[in-house]
């Protein structure tokens, strides 16, 4: 099938067969904005965030490719650091994303360590921090001793805090990213880590309830293929009009308003048929400090291969989205 990109931005296109004669035609157009004076400004050329079609590390977080389809809901990541405000030295602060009904929240505090005072071990006074990396490897996990071997947290192995015999305790670190809902108050708390990107483990919602072991397949399968934690994994009926950062930065709160959930629409003709397959969004991806929001689009449409016909699919955006309004485009990618 040929593919068309008619439009200013990044799109790749995958085909793959799911028999002996229908094919899965996959199409992922990501859009980069710039945040400029509380608009979203979209940018083309060197700027722009490429699709991915295979796993890409930035920051030393594995992102998943653009074209896979498995996933269910909206991932919302974001990169950046817990920043004191006013950039005054602060021994914990609160973060925050928020978007219409999703909220992560997470208790930052500064280097600590366990100390033992009389019969008990406690949390060593926090260390006044001005930026906080959120990294994986700030929330509780790690690896901890037992009978002299090294055992890995099951969900967060890269993290620390985590611990099994007492003679280990005394000069440990605590994490430094908590859930304030529930924070660390022994050394032999074992809390779910608070993380911010999505850990070599599976990191269950909050809250979930009680139920047989052989029900947890149930339970992870829906979020199997997602990269973003539970928290930041949304509906399109859960976003706002915003994405809120809270103490991503000195001067105060990040405002981003939300792009469309729909994006560009697929035009695919086979033959004398044709279709229109419309591409939502799948992903936000958010850089903090340097003010930009990448939202990533994914459509996904089946067709019955027949020699000789004709195979053609077209990426367009709406007349009357912003996006379009940008410059003309159309690229040829080839045929599948």
């Amino acid at each position: 099938m040929d593919f068309t990109n008619n439009t200013p931005f990044p799109a790749k296109f995958l085909t793959g067969s799911t028999g002996e004669q229908e094919i899965v035609g996959v199409v992922a157009c990501k859009v980069t904005y710039r945040l400029e004076e509380e608009r979203l400004i979209p940018v083309t050329g060197d700027e722009a965030w490429p699709v991915f079609d295979k796993p890409y590390e930035f920051e030393k977080v594995s992102l998943d490719p653009d074209l896979d389809f498995r996933k269910r809901g909206i991932d919302i990541v974001v990169f950046g650091k817990a920043m004191a405000p006013q950039e005054k030295p602060v021994p914990w602060m609160r973060v925050a994303v928020e978007c219409g009904q999703v909220r992560h929240q997470v208790a930052v505090f500064g280097d600590r360590v366990w100390r033992k005072a009389m019969f008990k071990f406690v949390p060593s006074e926090p260390e006044p921090f001005v930026e906080m990396p959120l990294t994986n490897d700030r929330a509780f996990g790690g690896k901890a001793k037992m009978y002299g071997a090294e055992v890995a947290h099951p969900v967060n192995p890269d993290g620390r805090g985590y611990l099994f015999e007492k003679k280990e305790v005394e000069g440990t670190s605590l994490p430094n990213l908590e859930d304030p809902d529930a924070l660390i108050t022994t050394w032999q708390d074992q809390p779910r880590p608070a993380c911010f990107f999505k850990p070599m483990g599976i990191l269950e919602p909050k809250d979930v309830p009680e139920e047989p072991p052989e029900r947890m397949p149930f339970r992870i399968m829906p979020s199997l293929f997602n990269q973003a934690v539970p928290e930041l994994i949304a509906q399109p009926e859960d976003l706002g009009d915003s994405l809120r950062l809270v103490g991503f930065a000195p001067a105060g709160d990040i405002v981003f308003p939300m792009p469309g959930v729909n994006g560009p629409t697929v035009h695919a003709k086979v033959g004398d048929l044709h279709g229109r397959f419309p591409a939502t969004l799948s992903t936000l991806l958010v850089l903090a400090r340097e003010r930009v929001l990448v939202a990533s689009y994914v459509a996904l449409f089946r067709y019955l291969m027949r020699p000789m016909e004709k195979r053609q699919a077209d990426l367009k955006w709406p007349d009357d989205t912003q996006a379009e309004k940008v410059s003309p485009g159309g690229v040829s990618h080839g045929r599948q």
